[in-house]
């Protein structure tokens, strides 16, 4: 996959918003009672050349927690995991959602969202000594969920607080514009989905800024999760 000139303009300011800046501090708010609607699986938006098909290899639902249609990691890294800086995950006891938080996402086809995976996981390298990308799934503007960190492996998207816990993240900045509601329903599919595979409770379920100081999600995708949770 050839990245284009437009991704390392905005290289710095992902670099920047993954793992490299500090945050400023926001109140906590704990999660509430469960969700109880079902969801359906959203379509993609955009032209049909952008919509994936995916190929039987590239799932593993079992892994994933029981999840359905995934976009594997293979489809976007250019890089293999370091392994040596891979910590086992050892069981799954929580959740936790994100948002990239870095410039406001206007893009929502494929070759996009791979490219700007690919400067994540190049970030998260870098700034954090991370070994991978440090989220377990990414959630993009169409509502396609995409494989970050092998499931096998703790995280690197809260601090102290990785052990045992899934890390989401949903591509765009929600202090700056709104998620997408494609978004919003694979989201919500996805938490009722991990949470039955693992049997995580809903106290269980966090945003980044309800375990340590950070802005992560964003004020309008914190919202959103706190309707969910009611």
């Amino acid at each position: 996959m050839k990245l284009s000139r437009r991704y390392f303009v905005i290289g710095g300011a992902v670099l920047l918003i993954s793992g490299c800046a500090p945050s400023s501090p926001r109140a906590v708010v704990r999660p509430g009672p469960p969700w109880l609607t079902p969801v359906l699986r959203p379509r993609p938006i955009g032209p049909a050349a952008d919509r994936v098909v995916i190929a039987a290899n590239e799932l593993n639902v079992k892994a994933n927690g029981g999840l359905g249609t995934v976009i594997g990691r293979q489809r976007w890294a250019r890089g293999k995991p370091i392994v040596a800086r891979l910590n086992p995950m050892g069981g799954v006891k929580r959740i936790t959602v994100h948002h990239e938080g870095g410039t406001v996402v206007n893009f929502a086809d494929v070759r996009s969202t791979s490219g700007r995976l690919e400067l994540i996981r190049k970030a998260h390298l870098k700034c954090m000594k991370a070994g991978d990308i440090g989220y377990h799934y990414i959630i993009d503007r169409a509502g396609r969920l995409w494989q970050g960190r092998d499931m096998r492996f703790q995280g690197a998207h809260v601090s102290n607080h990785n052990e045992h816990n899934i890390g989401i993240m949903v591509l765009g900045n929600f202090d700056r514009q709104n998620p997408t509601s494609q978004q919003l329903v694979t989201l919500q599919m996805t938490l009722q989905q991990l949470m039955g595979g693992y049997q995580i409770a809903t106290h269980n379920v966090f945003t980044h800024q309800e375990l340590v100081q950070t802005q992560c999600p964003g004020k309008v995708l914190q919202r959103h999760m706190a309707d969910l949770r009611r």
